[in-house]
């Protein structure tokens, strides 16, 4: 009786600690009152300004003067492979945690590294959900989807009971990138586990945003997802992608900025053309069709000189700097160039237009560095295909597309002709004050603000 008496008042001072300390340190973790959102991505950070955005509208409170934001804890995760935006770094309630980045340092064949790759990613994802538990919401980046879709999925039914929203950003399909990989091999093995993994597991997405129309299309005709549920949010630029007022301006920044101005030593504003392309160096973008466009132009024209840029870095890039240094150019100047965040918008400010060789695995999607160049001011010459023409880029109004090497031609030729040029910018000039921000609060984002 003695014994069973202390053991009722042993549970009795028992249960608030495990209702006040313990239960709350389990599901909940170290989260603050505020609402708290884990923004997942797999790969580098600061290359990925979509979710950058998305970061900065649900943690500040005064986004565009009049804008409010959500104010919300943000746990930005993902490799931190360079330098994050100075606004990201700035605020106080945007944390970020570093996923470690996984190298194949030995050189392993894909069939062993690739498991191993990925049994690591799943515990490095596992760890950073546990640490983060009691989020009220999980944004993901899709693709990709191996393995952070159904890690993330299995974490919100099993351990949050689904009382953690999941919100999937489809920016493209994974396994359409995975079948241009087998040469457009939709049968093959790896391709058709990565279709499934993303068509299962999306169903458990509680809402979605897609970057095109064609795209909740799809997902709402082809994998029967609920389209209330679906929300079209177009990338916008952000604000420090922005047109220069004149030409006074621009001579000022070609003569103050010291990564620009050693490279135009002789630019004469009123003869010469700059062009930019941001790339990969990825088989789904083919410079090759660009350089070999710029020799044809190079050969019928003497009275512009073409500066072209070429930004980005990737496993191809050797490969296309090799191809240019053998070119032999008279009025084209080609540079290879690896800008910062705050550089690169500095850079398309200077340019009179840029050029997109992006090649949709899926058809579907759009080129978010399109969305850079319109903000800057810059119409654009765009690989073509009918998503691309139908939502984004529009013949003779904001800029020209291609499908080969004589009609990119054609297309440099309109940009160099100063009457067509002048009706393009005009265009673009007005289309580049639509921003990211009001696109972000109409779509079903508006449905979080509880």
């Amino acid at each position: 009786m003695h014994n069973a008496v202390i053991a009722l008042i042993l549970l009795w001072l028992a249960t608030p600690v495990a209702a006040y300390v313990l239960v709350p340190k389990l599901f909940y973790g170290n989260k603050s009152t505020r609402k708290r959102i884990v923004i997942m991505v797999l790969g580098d950070l600061s290359r990925s300004p979509r979710m950058c955005y998305h970061a900065l509208s649900f943690a500040l409170t005064n986004l565009n003067q009049d804008k409010k934001g959500f104010g919300m804890d943000v746990e930005f995760c993902g490799y931190v492979e360079n330098p994050l935006p100075h606004v990201i770094m700035d605020q106080d309630n945007i944390n970020i945690t570093p996923l470690p980045v996984i190298q194949n340092s030995k050189s392993f064949p894909f069939l062993l590294f690739g498991p191993y790759k990925v049994l690591l990613q799943i515990w490095y994802i596992a760890k950073t959900l546990w640490a983060l538990r009691g989020s009220d919401y999980i944004l993901l980046q899709n693709p990709p989807s191996i393995p952070l879709l159904p890690v993330v999925v299995l974490y919100k039914v099993f351990f949050t009971l689904n009382k953690t929203k999941l919100i999937i950003d489809w920016h493209n399909f994974g396994y359409t990138i995975l079948k241009m990989k087998f040469n457009g091999s939709g049968s093959h093995p790896f391709v058709r586990i990565h279709y499934w993994v993303e068509y299962l597991f999306a169903k458990f997405g509680d809402y979605h945003l897609t970057v095109t129309h064609s795209m909740k299309d799809y997902l709402t005709l082809h994998w029967k997802l609920d389209g209330k549920k679906i929300s079209v949010l177009h990338d916008r630029p952000g604000m420090q992608f922005k047109p220069l007022k004149d030409e006074k301006e621009k001579k000022h920044l070609i003569a103050t900025s010291g990564f620009i101005k050693n490279y135009f030593p002789a630019f004469d504003p009123q003869k010469d053309k700059i062009l930019v392309t941001s790339t990969s160096f990825t088989p789904d973008e083919d410079l090759s069709i660009l350089l070999d466009s710029l020799v044809k132009w190079d050969r019928n024209s003497s009275k512009i000189t073409l500066h072209c840029f070429i930004t980005g870095k990737g496993p191809l890039k050797k490969f296309y700097q090799d191809k240019v240094a053998s070119l032999k150019l008279s009025n084209v100047k080609i540079n290879f160039v690896w800008l910062s965040n705050e550089d690169y918008p500095l850079l398309l400010q200077l340019c009179d237009f840029g050029v997109s060789l992006h090649l949709s695995s899926s058809g579907l999607d759009l080129p978010m560095k399109i969305l850079d160049m319109f903000g800057s001011g810059l119409p654009v010459v765009a690989y073509g295909y009918p998503t691309l023409s139908k939502e984004l880029v529009f013949e003779g109004r904001n800029g020209y597309t291609f499908e080969d090497v004589d009609s990119c031609v054609e297309c440099l030729n309109k940009m160099c002709d100063r009457q067509c040029y002048e009706a393009l910018r005009e265009n673009v000039l007005t289309e580049s004050q639509l921003r990211w921000q009001t696109n972000w609060e109409n779509s079903i984002i508006k449905e979080l603000k509880l």
